[in-house]
Formats: structure tokens, C-alpha cells, sequence
């Protein structure tokens, strides 16, 4: 996955030294427009989480109510030549609240955690619609996600560490509602990832995963925007009864919703 994204960042710039400048033109170079365009960007997203882990009889584990306050850094570069985009964001946060029933100990109160994740996209824009003022986009990706539980119950720790590592494939719709409004919305299906809970693992992991927004240009070069993101993850864990060796599969449903808040430099 490392390579694919650093051969895409290589194909993205080495494309720009192909267009070598026409000193022909009447046009002065130094005039001419960069095949280049990107932005870079501040958003703040709040959300909440609910999870489960049971096998439709028994129940493990379910956790209700966290909200979270997390900040991101976000970026893109697109090469206008190619239409070819690559683009990034990273948050990190704290998850508060909420309650958690785990198995043979009561519901109690949570700990606060750290919540963490980064994702990383790259595709092409392949149509255009209504005079271009509707554009169409494809990509591939990557997400990392780390949210994790603490709680205390009495004298009971209880601790899990969950970790994501996933893969994107989806679509960007975005467009134009007038000179200063603009719109765009991604969904991207994760048709495999890898899950951690503690020690046990799952290569069985499917989801969804979606961004809206709507967008104000404050100047030419400054936006701002709010708007929503929603995750949905499914695991499923094999697993063996220690005495009787029966083959047990743990189901977890991990679902975030909340609302961002955007900033944005363009370039």
C-alpha cells in the first residue's frame, strides 16, 4: 500500500516537468497558469461512538454514548494536466463519556482515551458535468484507526485496544450552488481491513465510510464549511471453546457520527 501511494505521488509531480514552457507563445510564461492546485486546511470534528461484540447469544461487550473532540490537519494537490489527485488528513482527540457493559461486570462509566486515525487517498477525476461545475473523481485509499476503551468497575480494569488498518475504494461528487457556495460528498466502501481487539485479530472486516460538506469562499483563497462524516466497520473474529474446541464467531459493530467544522487555505 506504501509503494502504490509513493508511485502515485511520483506520477502526480514528474507529470508537471513534462510540460516544458512554449517559448513560442505569446504569452509570457511567468503569466501562465500552475498545472498545479491544492489546498490545506484545519477541521474540527465531534462525534460520537457506539460498538458491540457479541456472537447473536452471547453478548461480550457494548459500549454507548462516547463523545469525542478531535482536530485535524487536511491537504490536497491535484495536477490539472492529468486530473490526477492525491489527498490526506490526520486527527487526534479525546474520547470522554459514555458507558460500556462488558460481559460478567456491570455497565459503568468510561475512562478518557485517546482517538487517533489518518487517511490517505489517491485517484483521478473522470468526468465533468453542467459546464464543469459538477465534477466526478475515483480513488483508492488508506485509513488507520486507533480507538481504544478504559474503564473501572470497583476494583475491575478492563482495557481494550483497538486498532484498524483498512481499505478504501469510492467516489467524490462536488460542485458549485453559486459564486461563493460549493458542495462535495465522498463514500467509499472498505471491502477488507485488518482489526485488533487486544490479541485478538480479523481479516474479515467490511464497512462504509462517508464525508459531506458544504462549503463557503470567505476571499478567493480562503473557505470555510461544515458538514458531516459517518463510519460504519464490521468484524468478525473466529474463535474456539477452550473445553469443547466449538467454533464461535464474535461479531463487532463499530459505528462514529458527528459533525466537522472546516477551515481552508486554497492554492
Amino acid at each position: 500500500m506504501v509503494r502504490a501511494f509513493s508511485a502515485l505521488f511520483c506520477m502526480l509531480f514528474l507529470t508537471c516537468g513534462g510540460h516544458a514552457a512554449d517559448y513560442t507563445s505569446p504569452v509570457p510564461t511567468e503569466f501562465q497558469n500552475s498545472v498545479l492546485r491544492g489546498s490545506i486546511g484545519l477541521r474540527y470534528w465531534y462525534s460520537q461512538n457506539n460498538s458491540e461484540m457479541d456472537t447473536g447469544d452471547f453478548h461480550w461487550n457494548t459500549v454507548d454514548g462516547v463523545t469525542s473532540h478531535t482536530a485535524e490537519i487536511v491537504g490536497e494537490l491535484e495536477n490539472r494536466s492529468t486530473n490526477m489527485f492525491v489527498r490526506a488528513y490526520a486527527g487526534l482527540g479525546r474520547n470522554s463519556g459514555g458507558e460500556g457493559d462488558f460481559y460478567t461486570n456491570p455497565s459503568g462509566d468510561l475512562e478518557e482515551t485517546a482517538l487517533g486515525y489518518v487517511v490517505v487517498d489517491g485517484g483521478v477525476r473522470f468526468a465533468e458535468f453542467a459546464n464543469g461545475q459538477i465534477k466526478m473523481k475515483g480513488f483508492v485509499g488508506y485509513h488507520y484507526l486507533n480507538d481504544s476503551i478504559d474503564a473501572v468497575d470497583r476494583n475491575t480494569v478492563i482495557e481494550q485496544r483497538r486498532q484498524w488498518h483498512a481499505l478504501r475504494v469510492g467516489l467524490t461528487a462536488e460542485g458549485d450552488l453559486s459564486d461563493r457556495f460549493s458542495w462535495s460528498f465522498d463514500v467509499a466502501a472498505v471491502p477488507w481491513s485488518h482489526n485488533r481487539v487486544e490479541t485478538w485479530e480479523s481479516n474479515w472486516t467490511y464497512g462504509v465510510e462517508a464525508d459531506a460538506m458544504l462549503n463557503f469562499d470567505v476571499t478567493n483563497n480562503w473557505q470555510i464549511g461544515v458538514g458531516g462524516r459517518y463510519l460504519w466497520l464490521q468484524s468478525n473474529f473466529d474463535r474456539r471453546y477452550i473445553f469443547t474446541g466449538e467454533k464461535v464467531v464474535f461479531e463487532q459493530n463499530y459505528q462514529r457520527y458527528g459533525v466537522l467544522l472546516e477551515s481552508r487555505y486554497t492554492f
